[in-house]
């Protein structure tokens, strides 16, 4: 199997789950699925490479192309999964297939019915495969399978993929991200930096992925471990906060639209950033008061910015503004004494205090977990929301137990 046909096939799966993110999102008519449908289908035919058709088989949560296995990433992960609660375990392309029916495709994976119809181009099968295997045991247990499918047959790759780990640890998931989904953070926040157009669109997709990655795992609380060993860069903080106020958020209950725009909020938390000098937001020493007072005007003009884009959830812009407020209002920027706070603010103001003291920063280098945790316990009632910080104690707490055993890093 040629590298460029199995990487336009990973490119046409990326493109293919995106258009389902914003589906979902959004809606289906929105232009920006029909233009990655458009992308999705012209990576398809450069993975078909002149050849009849295309075979992409699912075991369990791994999907192989041709009965090559694909190399595990979010994307790959995320389109797996969807197509395992759809009941679908493959998909056969034919070489006359076309966006249109691409398109119906997204249009009925996005949609909360079962897919149980095939298109002249675009068929679909099942694929059943049940096997045990013996854990902790030097032996190993013998996988036993079972394959029945439309098209094409796959016991090989049944036999590679069940020989394989089908888990994907936590750790993995969060490299995945930090890489790719790093890149088109930074994309986003340098346009903001040359003054051009918020592309909200693009931090929605990332936001909508992370949503996807914590809903696959019974303890998706584990995602966060990997979070100590990031290294301190501008952008990966915003992707840190959003982590972890996904992580609060659903212990707290909260889902749908409020859950994905308490994660945009934080991607967005720090853009006033952008419009301070880079030598202040960097300076190894303490800010003199000048550098202070610039440094205090991030939360409003980040605000100010937001607001000025359209498609910007109203509750990103009062994040941005209230971030630094503190739960007793002795923060900045300065308001009125009888001020109600957002909950998303409030939720933030802890992840923003929690990953900033664990990465190194230019005065500084991390601060332990313990230490870390000690403080916002500190903080409870002053600086932070006592029931939240309480409610973040006891998950980082559990993540510290379940993840390394308690070990600090």
């Amino acid at each position: 199997m040629r590298l460029d046909r199995l990487s336009a096939i990973d490119r046409c799966l990326r493109h293919m789950t995106t258009a389902i993110s914003t589906a979902k999102l959004y809606s289906i008519e929105h232009k920006q699925v029909k233009n990655l449908c458009r992308k999705a289908h012209s990576c398809l035919q450069e993975a078909m490479g002149g050849e009849s058709d295309l075979s992409v088989m699912r075991v369990d949560e791994q999907l192989a192309m041709d009965e090559h296995p694909l190399e595990r990433s979010m994307y790959v992960d995320r389109f797996a999964r969807l197509i395992k609660k759809k009941g679908i375990g493959h998909i056969k392309f034919v070489h006359n297939v076309s966006d249109e029916e691409l398109y119906a495709l997204i249009s009925s994976l996005t949609s909360s019915e079962k897919v149980s119809h095939s298109s002249e181009n675009v068929r679909l099968g099942q694929v059943e495969v049940r096997h045990r295997a013996h854990r902790g045991s030097n032996s190993g247990g013998q996988p036993a399978s079972s394959a029945e499918q439309e098209g094409a047959g796959g016991g090989e790759f049944v036999e590679q993929a069940l020989g394989r780990n089908l888990e994907l640890e936590s750790n993995q998931i969060l490299e995945d991200i930090s890489s790719e989904e790093l890149a088109r953070v930074m994309e986003v926040y340098e346009a903001v930096q040359n003054n051009r157009r918020l592309h909200v669109v693009g931090l929605s997709e990332i936001v909508g992925g992370f949503i996807d990655v914590f809903a696959g795992y019974s303890d998706p609380l584990l995602t966060l471990v990997p979070l100590r060993n990031m290294d301190e860069y501008t952008f990966t903080h915003s992707l840190n906060v959003c982590l972890l106020n996904l992580a609060q958020a659903t212990a707290l209950g909260v889902e749908g639209q409020m859950l994905h725009d308490i994660g945009l909020s934080a991607m967005l938390h720090d853009v006033g950033k952008l419009f301070i000098p880079e030598e202040i937001l960097n300076k190894p020493g303490k800010l003199d008061e000048k550098e202070w007072l610039l440094m205090q005007e991030h939360p409003v003009r980040g605000a100010e910015y937001l607001l000025d884009n359209p498609g910007v959830p109203r509750m990103a812009v009062i994040n941005a503004y209230e971030h630094h407020l503190r739960f007793d209002l002795r923060g900045y920027p300065h308001v009125k004494d009888d001020w109600q706070q957002n909950l998303c603010s409030q939720i933030t103001t802890i992840s923003d205090i929690y990953d900033s003291l664990r990465t190194k920063r230019p005065y500084r280098e991390p601060i332990a977990r313990d230490i870390v945790l000690e403080n916002i316990e500190e903080l409870m009632g002053s600086q932070l929301h006592p029931l939240l910080a309480e409610n973040f104690l006891r998950l980082m707490k559990k993540v510290a137990k379940e993840g390394d055993g308690g070990s600090e890093s």
